[in-house]
């Protein structure tokens, strides 16, 4: 099994002995959410299968399973039965992965993008119940608490 931190490049390193020296690489990659915006599913497709040779290339991998699709062009729809959207995805040698599925988020779900939440149909019910919450939460808090003159 080769090590995944030490890069071989036959092509770029062979010498005339054909001895291909390894170069270690000390790194360590710590990623979170991404996001990739497209006006197109063939956009989006190009960009997922930029993403896979990404990982290839850093010996990482994204979980599939988390990834979450929005979309203002799909039929709206409140019922359950969302079905996943079949993405797929152009091979390279550094690419193995011909189809990624994802199901779309509801168009009743609220997400958060840049720190702001939205919600496919628009609607502020999310955000309203949040305040309320908060506003629950911060009077519980101080209804106990006695005023003194400090």
């Amino acid at each position: 099994m080769l090590d995944p931190y030490i890069l071989r490049s036959p092509t770029l390193l062979l010498n005339s002995t054909g001895f291909t020296p390894d170069i270690v690489i000390n790194n360590l990659v710590f990623m979170d959410d991404s996001t990739l915006i497209s006006s197109s599913k063939a956009g989006l497709e190009h960009m997922l299968s930029i993403t896979e040779e990404f990982y290839a290339l850093n010996n990482t991998s994204a979980n599939h399973q988390k990834y979450v699709l929005i979309s203002n062009s799909l039929p709206l729809t409140t019922t359950s039965n969302i079905l996943p959207v079949e993405f797929h995805l152009s091979l390279s040698s550094l690419n193995e992965i011909s189809s990624i599925s994802v199901t779309p988020l509801s168009i009743t779900s609220s997400f958060r993008f840049l720190g702001v939440w939205f919600n496919i149909k628009g609607s502020r019910d999310f955000v309203k119940k949040q305040i309320a919450g908060e506003c629950n939460s911060f009077a519980a808090t101080l209804c106990p608490a006695k005023l003194s003159a400090k």
